[in-house]
């Protein structure tokens, strides 16, 4: 595995998004970034990919939201190509190039990953459902989420629109299913408990 390369670019993103992301990106974040970079390498080592693999599945989560320095809508693509070019400059061949940039691609909600390495990206971009930090991490989405939709939601709105989305995802590695599938159903309930409670 390429130490330095990855090294690298991850000075390189997390200078861009220290420098470049708007403060209203509060999920969005480099807390993100480092997050999904981690547990992508913990994902991709207890799924046994090769090295090479491995290597491709962490560069492709540094990069995969990226573009987010520039816009909301679409900036799969645009990580992809910040990727592609930096990647093109350190002479990465362009064979695994292409595969760093389908599994930012698959990151796009709703998911649909076609390999393994991005099943492991989509699995470590959204670990937060199943874990016990889902309610921070969820307020800090909610935050982020008004601020662009340009209204702020009521809290029932909110509770159903986070009960629909846990509801409607599904982990896909067999590493995550046994990791976080039990803390997701938990987190699903204490949603429900909630929406009752406003809604009696």
């Amino acid at each position: 595995m390429d130490y330095e390369l990855i090294e690298k670019v991850k000075e390189y993103v997390l200078n861009l998004l220290q420098t470049k992301i708007s403060s209203n990106n509060v999920y969005h974040d480099v807390d993100h970034t480092r997050n999904v970079a981690e547990t992508a390498e913990i994902i991709g080592r207890a799924s046994n990919i090769s090295d090479e693999d491995l290597e491709i599945v962490i560069l492709a989560a540094w990069f995969h939201d990226l573009g987010y320095i520039e816009e909301v809508e679409g900036h799969e693509e645009l990580s992809a190509k910040y990727a592609e070019e930096f990647l093109k400059k350190e002479n990465y061949p362009q064979s695994k190039i292409d595969k760093v940039k389908s599994c930012i691609l698959a990151t796009k909600v709703p998911q649909n990953p076609k390999s393994l390495l991005e099943e492991i990206l989509c699995d470590a971009d959204l670990s937060h459902l199943g874990k016990k930090t889902f309610k921070h991490r969820n307020d800090l989405f909610r935050e982020e989420f008004e601020y662009y939709f340009g209204r702020q939601l009521s809290e029932a709105e909110w509770l159903k629109k986070s009960i629909e989305f846990l509801n409607s995802h599904k982990f896909f590695t067999e590493f995550a299913r046994r990791e976080y599938d039990e803390q997701k159903k938990r987190n699903i309930s204490k949603l429900k408990e909630e929406l009752s409670k406003i809604s009696s």
